[in-house]
């Protein structure tokens, strides 16, 4: 992930590097949860590779787009804490600095169109911890049954296509295989409506393949933030992201 930035400071240098190497960059949020002091925003930007960017001199490449999630503490009207996790892999395939694979995809995909009634927050937020408790943290998939809709979307870049129960049983089996002790801690929840976001750190052992690369047995922290749509007390869709060049890197991809 990218180091901390703090103060009126360490934002501006933030901007800068991203506004130097993308002069046209452009966001678009896409959707909001608020709760409280918190504040969730899923976005997409687009931009041309003008500039030099960590490193890596200009292509002249305009991407598909990179996306992310943001959660940020608002006091007094100002943001003084935030998170922040984007497709940092997809963009670097963008620049050419990374291969790819033909399977990419670098926006959120074509929503849901299932509706329902979005449910209570608070019973929504406890779905998710049980999702995260049972089947990430004791590998008890069959929970996954109870708490996802058959027509369940996964809105993940990194790996497009996972549709339905069973296509989320094999993500969550995939990293089980690879991190037989993975566990995922809630470290905040925010719920308005029918949307709940999760900032969940995750932490393993790699042991088994992933992504192409066997088991390394490092110990690997991954920053995950997750939001959650429910429709008639089921969740229904769900967009990630996750620190997967981290990930790729701890593990000596």
């Amino acid at each position: 992930g990218s180091p901390d930035f703090v103060g009126h400071e360490g934002m501006a240098i933030f901007e800068s590097i991203y506004r130097t190497a993308f002069p046209d960059i452009h966001f678009a949020i896409e959707d909001q949860v608020a709760e409280g002091d918190m504040v969730v925003s899923r976005w997409f930007s687009t931009g041309t590779h003008l500039g030099e960017l960590l490193g890596i001199p200009a292509t002249g490449n305009r991407g598909s787009g990179t996306v992310g999630i943001t959660i940020r503490r608002v006091v007094d009207g100002k943001s003084v804490e935030e998170w922040a996790l984007w497709n940092m892999l997809g963009l670097l395939q963008q620049v050419d600095v990374l291969p790819t694979t033909g399977t990419e995809h670098y926006t959120w995909g074509k929503p849901s169109s299932v509706t329902g009634v979005p449910g209570d927050p608070e019973s929504n937020k406890a779905s998710v911890r049980r999702y995260t408790d049972q089947a990430w943290n004791s590998g008890n998939l069959t929970v996954i049954d109870e708490i996802y809709s058959e027509d369940y979307i996964l809105h993940d870049p990194t790996q497009p296509g996972v549709r339905g129960t069973e296509g989320l049983r094999q993500v969550v089996q995939a990293y089980h295989n690879a991190f037989p002790d993975v566990n995922w801690a809630v470290e905040d929840q925010i719920a308005e409506g029918g949307l709940v976001a999760t900032r969940i750190t995750s932490v393993g052992t790699h042991e088994g393949e992933i992504m192409g690369v066997p088991g390394s047995g490092a110990l690997v922290t991954v920053a995950v933030h997750l939001i959650s749509r429910f429709a008639d007390g089921r969740i229904v869709e769900e967009w990630i992201a996750w620190d997967t060049l981290g990930m790729l890197q701890q593990i000596g991809a």
